[in-house]
């Protein structure tokens, strides 16, 4: 009797995925140039064509361009120059978009920061890249006049939502929004700061392939905050991979930018993306997310790039209930974990309403630009986050080495493509540990993620290597495992699960979860939770059955809309379990 024998193949070497790649995508050399030159290329023949839509004000390419050029001659008269970093502390507005390629232009950085932050969180991070020059939202102002003591910061240029607007809607907006602020004699409003530029150049440094185009700091929540340098190849080579999904993007289509502009995801997908694609961007400088469906069906944008919880906000929307929404291409989730659970139910949702696409997913980290998966369109598993971009290499290694695993079994994902960051500013050490030359001489990105790769080329997540729970006996367990079982009870909206300390050990921890009730729910919890119990006794292991369950309204969510998993192991209290 003969015996088949598998075929043992190694992601790097046998790709897969390349299969649902045009062939003449399969080897893009990224493109040599800035991201301003980028943007300027891809959109020659087409300046007439929409580029930015802010309530109500539509600015062109050709109007685009123009801005970014006299932002950027106002930089040079402001004193800045090639290598110079400013810091910019503000929501999603035009000003900031034309911040970002005005600075490209001029060879300098934009250190991006999130406008919550306290007064010495933003400090923290002027002091961490040395600004001399920071921007501001007008309603950030006082916390950054008090972040500003003490640093290098010698002026200040502040930035009002209401500087795009025009006629009614500015003016509603003034009278709603009284600026009470006592500006200091370094301050200057964004409309002087355009003026004093008039008369300076606005020639363009030659591209340098070394230049940083902007300082990104990640969250902090599986370690200390750290700034990743994102440069002009990281960003252009992302969205020239995008260009390989073909059948979902068209000039002058729609795209709903609900994403902050000091994360990657908010200006590699919500920006850069759409505009060198000919893709109008609707800007939401502060979504109210009890609004979405109100601006989806407003808009009707064909793409929209956003966090899970806003598409089980809009399955959830009684406005959308008869809705047509058959104009939807591409809305992608990505930046957490979409349980099964919640992801047939945005995906029933879709097609109930004539979407003719399932929800889109997409995998990365700041430190790859955002994204390094996605599966939009028809390529598309239940479950998966995606197939690896065309030009991108993701495979799974025995975590913490450079062992590569064969295709199928579970390890860390790691990643290697033309996205990668420059490294951490101003910490080579903690580079050296993510970014990481194998034998095979290419540098991977060690993620931190476990997962693995179908045959297909599909890759699936089980957790955060921080996230997995290992128990006193030496068993792993993975919260998604579980939060995938909870979330096929149709009581749950949603779930998340977390570690908690063993009572009967010394050491090893075990899962605890929290449950999301659905408002259609009638049930008393407690019978809930009885079902919940004998649900997972039947889909999982005995060693993964989670000790304790709690109901939430809301989970705790980070500033860029992920769970705050650390936030709630820490409300677990011994009496809950």
């Amino acid at each position: 009797m003969e015996t088949t024998v598998k075929t043992v193949r190694y992601a790097s070497e046998a790709r897969p995925w390349l299969a649902f790649y045009d062939k003449k995508f399969w080897d893009m050399e990224p493109p040599a140039c800035t991201v301003f030159d980028y943007l300027c290329q891809q959109n020659k023949g087409h300046l007439t064509d929409i580029a930015l839509s802010y309530y109500g004000n539509t600015i062109s390419y050709a109007d685009l361009i123009v801005n970014v050029k006299k932002t950027a001659a106002a930089l040079r008269a402001i004193g800045m120059k090639k290598g110079d970093i400013a810091t910019v502390v503000s929501v999603m507005t035009p000003e900031a978009i034309y911040l970002y390629y005005a600075a490209d232009l001029l060879g300098a950085t934009l250190n991006l920061v999130d406008p919550r932050y306290s007064p010495e969180g933003i400090r923290d991070y002027i002091q961490e890249v040395d600004s001399r020059l920071l921007f501001c939202l007008d309603a950030a102002y006082e916390k950054c006049r008090q972040a500003i003591k003490r640093t290098s910061v010698e002026k200040v240029v502040v930035i009002s939502p209401a500087d795009s607007l025009k006629g009614p809607v500015k003016l509603a907006y003034l009278l709603a929004n009284h600026d009470k602020n006592r500006y200091g004699s370094n301050v200057v409003r964004w409309k002087a700061f355009l003026a004093a530029g008039q008369g300076e150049s606005t020639a363009a440094e030659p591209y340098d392939p070394d230049h940083c185009c902007v300082v990104v700091h990640t969250g902090g929540t599986t370690g200390s905050p750290k700034g990743v340098m994102l440069g002009d190849n990281a960003f252009n080579s992302l969205i020239q991979q995008f260009t390989a999904y073909e059948e979902v993007f068209e000039r002058q289509q729609r795209l709903l930018n609900v994403m902050p502009p000091f994360i990657a995801y908010g200006f590699a997908c919500g920006v850069h993306l759409p505009l060198c694609l000919g893709i109008t961007v609707v800007i939401v400088p502060n979504l109210d997310p009890a609004k979405l469906g109100r601006l989806v069906l407003k808009h009707k944008p064909s793409h929209m790039f956003g966090v899970p919880t806003h598409y089980q906000t809009l399955a959830e929307d009684r406005k959308l209930k008869n809705a047509d929404l058959s104009f939807i291409l591409n809305f992608a989730a990505g930046g957490d974990s979409l349980s099964l659970g919640a992801e047939k139910t945005v995906n029933d949702f879709l097609a109930a309403h004539g979407a003719p696409y399932p929800l889109a997913k997409g995998y990365g980290m700041t430190e790859v630009c955002s994204a390094a998966t996605a599966c939009a369109g028809h390529h598309n598993k239940p479950g998966s986050v995606g197939i690896p971009l065309v030009n991108t290499l993701v495979s799974v290694f025995e975590p913490g080495t450079d062992k590569e695993l064969p295709i199928g079994e579970r390890g860390e994902v790691c990643i290697c493509g033309p996205a990668t960051m420059q490294g951490y500013y101003g910490k080579p050490e903690e580079t050296q540990i993510i970014l990481r030359k194998h034998p095979d001489g290419r540098v991977w990105v060690h993620t931190g993620d476990l997962g693995y790769m179908d045959e297909d080329g599909y890759v699936f997540l089980d957790s955060r290597i921080k996230r997995m729970i290992i128990r006193h006996d030496g068993f792993k367990v993975f919260p998604t495992m579980i939060e995938n079982a909870l979330s096929m009870h149709p009581a749950v909206r949603g779930c998340s699960v977390v570690s908690c300390a063993d009572k009967d050990h010394f050491q090893g921890r075990l899962p605890f979860a929290f449950i999301q009730l659905d408002p259609s729910c009638h049930k008393k919890k407690r019978q809930v939770v009885q079902e919940l119990r004998q649900l997972c006794q039947e889909e999982l292991p005995e060693y993964v059955q989670p000790v304790g369950y709690k109901f939430v309204d809301t989970p705790p969510y980070t500033p860029v809309g992920k769970v705050d998993y650390r936030a709630l192991e820490q409300s677990i209290q011994p009496s809950d379990y």
